[in-house]
């Protein structure tokens, strides 16, 4: 759609953005989900291609969560969040005291955060990591391929797929980890 564009988010089969007015604006597959309105912060596609989902961080920090809900991904407590994150059955984001919290699908423990304070998480498909403060980063949930064994060094962001990790460090390379069966988890030098 036409218009100003603070951040987007790009999903399985929709995207959604917030406007430079804090607006929501989803196009794609959304189901024909009615969006909910207010002034959000930022907004996190989830990546199922059958069931989609969307949760946001409104300005006063609240979280809201559209479409499906049949796993309870759509269904985030109450408190004040700094982001979140929506992976594919399930939605992790940061408190405001930097403790994670996730909801819905637990399978592979994916939904069971560590304690501890973070400044981002990411939720994959079956798994999440999140940075700590001290740049470190955990994983929880699936680690078939390793995608949840991060390794040591300190990170400014990190980006969980579907079986592979990849997270940018301080000092701006980028490390990956897990699956590398079509050279995902391998970055350019």
């Amino acid at each position: 759609p036409s218009g100003s564009f603070a951040s987007v988010s790009a999903g399985h089969l929709h995207t959604c953005g917030v406007k430079t007015n804090g607006s929501v604006v989803c196009w794609g597959s959304d189901g024909g989900v009615t969006l909910p309105s207010g002034t959000f912060a930022s907004v996190s596609t989830g990546t199922n291609f059958i069931s989609i989902h969307t949760c946001g961080v409104k300005i006063n920090g609240s979280v809201v969560c559209w479409g499906d809900n049949h796993l309870g991904q759509a269904m985030p407590p109450s408190g004040a969040f700094a982001s979140v994150s929506a992976g594919e059955h399930h939605t992790c984001g940061v408190k405001t005291d930097g403790s994670v919290v996730c909801w819905g699908d637990n399978h592979l423990g994916r939904a069971m955060p560590p304690s501890g304070a973070f400044a981002s998480v990411n939720a994959g498909s079956y798994h999440t990591c999140g940075i700590k403060t001290n740049g470190s980063i955990l994983c929880w949930g699936d680690n078939d391929f390793g995608q949840a064994t991060p390794p040591s060094g300190s990170f400014a962001s990190v980006s969980a797929g579907w079986e592979h990790t990849c997270g940018v460090k301080t000092n701006g390379t980028v490390a990956c980890w897990g699956y590398d069966g079509d050279g995902q988890a391998t970055p350019p030098k």
